[in-house]
């Protein structure tokens, strides 16, 4: 079994939620919302182009892992 496949949930649970293995770390819950939108804040007031571009790219780029599609 290599790495990728053990990182992976097994079928049998379908309650189990994919990590995000994105290059940005993508929010995936309220607190983690919170405190990416505060660093957004941050950077917006002290100008830094770079924080404000990778909090904007945490916020709204599309997770694979959170935006997963559920199969009935």
């Amino acid at each position: 079994m290599s790495v990728a496949e053990a990182d992976r949930p097994s079928s049998a649970d379908p309650t189990a939620k994919r990590p995000c293995t994105c290059v940005i770390a993508h929010v995936q819950n309220d607190e983690e919302r919170a405190r990416v939108q505060a660093a957004l804040d941050n950077a917006l007031l002290t100008n830094d182009a770079q924080a404000v571009l990778v909090a904007c790219m945490q916020l709204m780029q599309p997770c694979p892992a959170r935006d997963e599609l559920v199969t009935r």
